[in-house]
């Protein structure tokens, strides 16, 4: 018999490149049955279901784009404004077609329901189909992208159509728009979260310190780069506040903003004008 070679264990790395597969919902076993729990609860509520989740539209010609949150599982992943897909025919709307009134529901209830609302919707005005899921695909649910109702309209079909909420997608992100039909859902503006952070709700911790020449010079461009990215991305955070439980730095000179040819400079200094605040200077 040829010799037998026993397998080398794979590396970490390799374990790491290995696409991973999606973590079933499985049902408890029969005894969790039979004491009373039949489906597991999810990982965070209904309401945080719908700031979290993906939509996935189908444009014509068979282009797909994925809009997501700002973060997903604390990684970083682009998203689109929906004027850039759709123009200026705002607003923009995201609406499920399943499970109708929160009820238990099968593959052929889904199928169902879903069907019925697309028609309905394509005899109102232009409307494609969409996937919402959640970011770990626990659950799907298929719906549609509706352009040009107006939130009266939009959310009188949800009601009817049995959904408890719809999803607004404008150049904010994706907020919630409740129904009505279920007490644990209520109106959500889009979470724009910390832009330091990458869009995660948590405040930023300032860089530096008020000790040692470099150590405040490190604090003081870190609070220019975060006003940059407040006053671009906005803050759902703390707006711009002050962080860290102390008072800002005090920038002695002016500064070239970093660009696609390099990071920040430190530029001339700075006028007593502009130091006691009336001045022009940067």
């Amino acid at each position: 018999m040829p010799e037998q070679i026993e397998p080398q264990p794979q590396s970490q790395r390799q374990l790491q490149l290995q696409p991973q597969q999606v973590r079933v919902p499985y049902p408890p076993d029969r005894y969790d049955r039979d004491a009373g729990r039949l489906r597991d609860e999810p990982e965070v509520s209904v309401q945080e279901s719908y700031r979290r989740n993906i939509i996935r539209v189908a444009l014509p010609g068979e282009a797909m784009i994925d809009v997501v949150p700002a973060t997903v599982d604390g990684e970083t992943v682009p998203s689109v404004d929906p004027g850039t897909v759709f123009g200026p025919r705002s607003p923009v709307w995201i609406m499920s077609g399943c499970n109708a009134f929160g009820r238990l529901c099968t593959p052929r209830d889904h199928a169902s329901t879903s069907k019925v609302l697309f028609e309905d919707l394509k005899l109102k005005g232009w409307v494609c189909p969409a996937v919402l899921m959640a970011p770990g695909r626990e659950w799907v649910e298929t719906g549609v992208v509706v352009l040009g109702p107006s939130r009266d309209e939009i959310l009188s079909t949800a009601r009817y159509h049995g959904q408890e909420a719809v999803l607004l997608w404008d150049e904010r992100g994706v907020s919630t728009m409740a129904t009505g039909l279920a007490d644990d859902v209520v109106d959500a503006p889009a979470l724009l979260g910390c832009p330091v952070r990458f869009g995660a709700d948590a405040v930023c911790v300032r860089q530096g310190g008020p000790f040692v020449s470099r150590s405040i010079e490190v604090a003081t461009f870190w609070e220019r780069h975060r006003a940059l990215l407040v006053s671009a991305l906005g803050c759902s955070v703390c707006e711009g506040g002050v962080v860290n439980g102390d008072d800002r730095p005090i920038a002695l000179v002016s500064s070239f903003v970093p660009s696609r040819g390099g990071g920040w400079q430190t530029g001339p200094p700075l006028s007593l004008a502009s130091l006691d605040g009336t001045g022009d200077d940067d």
